[in-house]
């Protein structure tokens, strides 16, 4: 049998063989899975030797990884705004970049309330993060796919936040009027998609990443649900890539929303569209 030690140096160099990033991290926090373990635990117990059942479960955790399936997949977990939310096959996987949003929120508008909307909620990230941080909004969350909204709502009740869910295109049969919209929609451009992490274009839902032409043709038709459902004096905040910001800006224009802006992310890049009605 193999010591803890000696499977986290072999994983490491079958993981650094596969193109994964961050090989130690990886093996690190499957083997801890396996063993159900704290990953502080399994660092201090490099002498201890696996068990023929946690060696399988662990092998299979890790072939997986090496496959190139997002960890965050592989444990169903992820954190954003510093809590941890329920990731599944069939969902974006959070990221910080989305976090710009809710940081905005908090620096311009940090007693929001009224009615917000989360136009394609995804695991339910940024529509948790709202009816938590802000309580006295009453946020609804609006997807396509079935799987976001069953994880919306399995996230919502483990964290303890009210949010509503309804599965539509976009604002299509909400009725409002909104105080405040948000959303991450899709906003890669296609012809991106070979430059993609093996792990988003293979297996990250493509209805969830993929924006169109350009990369902002969902983008415009969701500007205009949003034109149409903010009430005057509404708010609404779109994330969008890094080479987007300029088109994001006129867009908006051309959907009848004012004073559009962009905001830029922890790295210095555009990142979030600022508009009003």
């Amino acid at each position: 049998m193999l010591s803890v030690r000696h499977i986290l140096e072999k994983t490491i160099a079958r993981f650094t063989r596969a193109g994964v990033d961050s090989p130690r991290l990886n093996a690190e926090l499957l083997l801890a899975r396996a063993l159900n373990v704290t990953r502080g635990e399994l660092l201090g117990a490099g002498d201890r030797e696996l068990a023929p059942d946690h060696a399988a479960k662990f092998d299979a955790l890790a072939a997986r990884r090496e496959a190139r399936e997002p960890i965050d997949y592989i444990l169903g977990k992820r954190e954003f705004y510093s809590r941890t939310f329920v990731v599944k096959p069939g969902v974006l996987v959070p990221r910080a970049d989305t976090e710009t949003i809710v940081d905005t929120l908090k620096r311009e508008l940090p007693e929001a309330a009224g009615l917000a909307a989360d136009i394609g909620c995804g695991s339910g990230a940024l529509a948790v993060t709202l009816a938590l941080e802000f309580p006295r909004l009453r946020v609804l969350a609006t997807d396509i796919s079935q799987v976001a909204l069953q994880v919306t709502r399995e996230n919502a009740a483990r964290l303890g936040a009210q949010v509503w869910c309804a599965r539509m295109d976009g604002l299509s049969a909400a009725r409002g009027p909104f105080d405040l919209i948000v959303s991450n929609p899709p906003y890669v451009d296609p012809a991106d998609a070979d430059g993609l992490q093996p792990e988003v274009r293979d297996h990250e839902p493509p209805e969830a990443l993929f924006g169109g032409q350009g990369g902002v043709e969902i983008a415009e038709r969701l500007l205009l649900q949003t034109a149409e459902h903010l009430k005057p004096g509404g708010v609404c905040l779109f994330e969008h890539g890094f080479n987007q910001g300029e088109a994001m800006r006129a867009l908006a224009g051309q959907a009848g929303l004012r004073d559009a802006r962009t905001v830029q992310d922890m790295a210095g890049l555009d990142r979030v569209l600022v508009a009003h009605k």
